[in-house]
């Protein structure tokens, strides 16, 4: 009998609520507010770093992040993530957020998703009118956003660097497997991907079992996180940040030269109060497929490009 291949989705769906004031205890887990938040989302919590600024959970399906002033949540596989979004309102209250982002890249295997984008957009509407984006054209290179924002909401300067790789290549995905590796730290090294870690960068590694590998790494009010799903079937990794920097391309060229992939998505999400950060078409070893822009108001756009390896 031939053996069942188990389709893992690692292309995320990504939540971040935004808030007009800060709120000083919102960071808390006393009240096991955060469990009930991420097991809403059908996931749980692995662990947890901290900076002064800045809780960062490593998830079994991805990672959660919260400041006091704004929460973003990263799930894969099955999860439902809007799920988390009533449990985040009651937290935070409605009236409290000032921008709302949903984001979905398409999925490998949509017909095993327990929804899909249209009609998670339809369950965020019911507590925030926003818009629906598309950047890409239909199929696994493409980007749904979901974008709602208070009138004259303000922002402080902001930006999140994604890039999303698909078919990366298999002697790197071999490294993260508990068989090949061991533990994350070795996984991290043989892999490259601690050289482009900042140093001072407290990070949280999990290598799961028997495959499969998530990191969050953290520096004051600045993240890192990387995840990556290694089986040959549906090989897939991300790599996502807010630190600002003014050129993104060596940033970009770093992180693709770690895990060599067939081709990939970068996606620049930021505000237009006062910087206007750099992200050039040029990556080595790649031909830009496809690029567009768009403004999701006055005060968010987003950049999109797709590459494949030339």
């Amino acid at each position: 009998m031939k053996a069942l291949t188990i389709k893992f989705e690692g292309a995320e769906k990504k939540l971040e609520v935004i808030l007009s004031s800060p709120q000083t205890n919102l960071r808390s887990n006393a009240d096991n507010r955060w469990d009930r938040v991420v097991e809403a989302s059908r996931a749980l919590i692995l662990s947890h770093v901290s900076t002064e600024s800045l809780d960062a959970y490593l998830l079994s399906e991805s990672s959660l992040f919260v400041w006091e002033d704004r929460i973003l949540m990263i799930t894969c596989g099955k999860t439902t993530l809007v799920k988390a979004l009533p449990e985040i309102l009651n937290i935070v209250g409605k009236e409290n957020v000032a921008h709302l982002f949903y984001e979905q890249k398409d999925f490998m295997f949509p017909d095993e998703q327990p929804s899909n984008f249209k009609a998670d957009a339809a369950f965020i509407k019911e507590y925030c009118p926003g818009k629906i984006y598309r950047f890409g054209v239909p199929g696994p290179d493409c980007v749904n956003v979901f974008y709602w924002s208070q009138a004259n909401a303000e922002s402080e300067p902001d930006a999140t660097l994604e890039i999303l790789m698909n078919d990366p290549d298999p002697s790197v995905m071999d490294i993260f497997s508990e068989k090949n590796s061991g533990t994350a730290d070795r996984a991290e090294s043989r892999s490259g991907l601690k050289n482009i870690l900042q140093r001072r960068m407290l990070t949280d590694g999990y290598l799961f079992s028997p495959h499969g590998y998530s990191l969050n790494g953290v520096l004051d009010d600045n993240y890192v996180t990387v995840h990556v799903t290694p089986q040959p079937e549906n090989a897939y990794t991300s790599f996502e940040t807010n630190i600002i920097e003014k050129d993104y391309a060596d940033m970009v060229n770093r992180v693709v030269s770690v895990f060599r992939p067939e081709r990939f998505t970068v996606v620049l999400t930021k505000n237009s109060d006062g910087f206007d950060p750099m992200l050039t078409d040029a990556v080595q070893g790649y031909l830009l497929a496809e690029k567009s822009m768009e403004s999701l108001d006055r005060r968010y756009a987003v950049n999109f490009m797709n590459y494949r390896r030339s």
